[in-house]
């Protein structure tokens, strides 16, 4: 059983890193902008991507946004 239990905890070790490795390698290929406004508010509205289409000069997808201090924000972006 002690056996079992020290497998089941390495193949979850080993499958969070692969996660997070993942995510790691899916971040890397997008870009950020940091921008005044709420994450949680204002990240998806369309004067937030009329805005960002704007400043980068074609249209790009928002993938997400995170707090950047208050009243701030980061915007990833591809």
């Amino acid at each position: 059983m002690r056996k079992f239990q020290r497998t089941a905890v390495i193949a979850a070790g080993l499958l969070a890193l692969s996660g997070i490795t993942a995510g790691a390698a899916q971040a890397a290929d997008l870009q950020t902008m940091e921008t005044p406004g709420n994450y949680q508010t204002d990240c998806h509205t369309d004067q937030t991507q009329q805005e960002l289409d704007r400043a980068v000069g074609h249209h790009v997808t928002i993938d997400h946004c995170e707090a950047d201090g208050p009243g701030s924000m980061v915007i990833y972006y591809s």
